[in-house]
């Protein structure tokens, strides 16, 4: 920490965050697949030595670059990370670099690698931890830099430089897509990894609504009408959405203990622009309205229950939806959704299924919850949720939880 501070310029444009310092609530972090992937990558660089086999293959340079889109909680992974494994977190001045860009872009190489020849030192004199260096590139650093892509300056400055035997490990945060392209040639010159963390879908979004409706049970808005207003939104624009729909709902009457009923003022800000998310939303004008496509999956949904009820046999249900599939990414999100929630309740019905067995009204409840289930045959269904479950319990016991 001595020898980081020593560096010119280093505490103007970066500033070392201890573990003990921050800040940060696990529980409102939405997990998805590329997040253990992140976290695997950190776990295994954080413990990796010179005698590890990968040395035999490949030589990890600690290097990652990540591209999400505007309005993840990604950070808040990081700081978590940052304090479970007790890694020591380096970060942007975001305000002094906004104060001299042009100074900062003039310094950037070389801070970069005064910081590692600064852990070479440290690490001959007392061993360390290793250090999370996370530079979280806004989109608005293209602006504040004059046009300059930050990412094609470290590129030309570093080579193949190597971050994990200075006790540090990279993890780069990209907003725009452009920049990598640009220097798509030495991606992995520079960097071990690159990942992309896709834009939350629709069973993302319905995933975040509900739970937050579980965990506060006095607000009451309409699901399926607000997953239709928040396309290509992400988790922060949903969550704050919600904030200040509660808020205005607050300044408009009062909060209740019963029954707090909000969808009309979340909507309202949608339409009237009062509440802009981090990305754009697009809307085709040959698509039907929100309100059309709740009414028609509304009707869908009746009609599948009056045949359910009509037939009643279990074997015409399961074929009935058999016909529509997710990608397997989608279905690995949710089946751990479903491993989280009812795992032994669908352990049971999907032996039900396999055995022809007829299922009781709750045991159709918690099915339609999770229909996709009914596109594996039962076994295949079966090895896939306990596969899920084995997934869900490593993350949280990676995080505690």
């Amino acid at each position: 920490m001595k020898n980081l501070n020593n560096i010119p310029e280093f505490s103007k444009y970066f500033r070392v965050i201890s573990p003990s310092e921050i800040k940060v609530d696990k529980e409102a972090i939405f997990y998805r697949d590329k997040y253990n992937d992140i976290m695997n990558y950190i776990k295994s660089m954080s413990t990796f030595n010179g005698d590890n086999s990968l040395n035999d293959y490949v030589l990890p340079k600690g290097t990652i670059l990540i591209n999400v889109n505007p309005g993840t909680d990604i950070y808040d992974f990081l700081k978590l990370i940052s304090v479970n494994y007790s890694l020591e977190l380096i970060e942007f001045n975001d305000l002094e670099i906004k104060k001299t860009p042009n100074q900062f872009i003039k310094n950037f190489p070389q801070i970069l690698t005064s910081i590692r020849e600064s852990s070479d030192k440290e690490v001959n004199e007392t061993p360390l931890e290793k250090r999370l260096l996370v530079l979280n590139q806004h989109s608005k650093y293209k602006t504040i830099l004059n046009g300059v892509n930050l990412l094609e300056t470290f590129s030309l400055a570093e080579g193949e430089s190597t971050f994990l035997e200075s006790n540090m490990i990279l993890i780069w945060i990209n907003y725009e897509i452009q920049d990598i392209i640009e220097i798509s040639s030495t991606v992995y010159k520079l960097f071990d990894l690159f990942l992309k963390v896709r834009l939350l879908d629709k069973i993302d979004r319905e995933t975040i609504f509900r739970d937050f409706l579980e965990k506060n049970t006095k607000i009451v808005f309409d699901i399926n009408a607000l997953v239709n207003y928040t396309d290509s939104w992400e988790v922060n624009d949903i969550k704050q959405l919600l904030k200040v729909g509660i808020f205005k709902h607050f300044l408009n009457s009062e909060l209740n203990e019963r029954s707090n009923e909000i969808t009309h003022i979340l909507l309202n800000l949608i339409e009237t622009g009062e509440f802009l998310p981090s990305t754009i939303t697009k809307i085709s004008n040959d698509t039907q309205s929100p309100e059309e496509n709740d009414k028609n999956e509304q009707e869908i949904i009746t009609i599948e229950e009056k045949n359910f009820r009509e037939s009643n046999k279990i074997d015409d249900y399961i074929n009935s939806i058999r016909d529509s599939r997710p990608s397997e990414f989608m279905l690995n999100q949710l089946y751990e959704n479903a491993a989280f929630s009812n795992y032994n309740e669908l352990l049971i019905i999907i032996d039900k299924i396999d055995k022809k067995e007829p299922l009781e009204e709750n045991d159709r409840k918690i099915l339609a919850d999770y229909p996709f289930i009914l596109n594996e045959p039962p076994k295949r269904a079966q090895i896939n949720l306990e596969k899920a479950k084995k997934r869900v319990d490593r993350i949280k016991q990676a995080f505690g939880k």
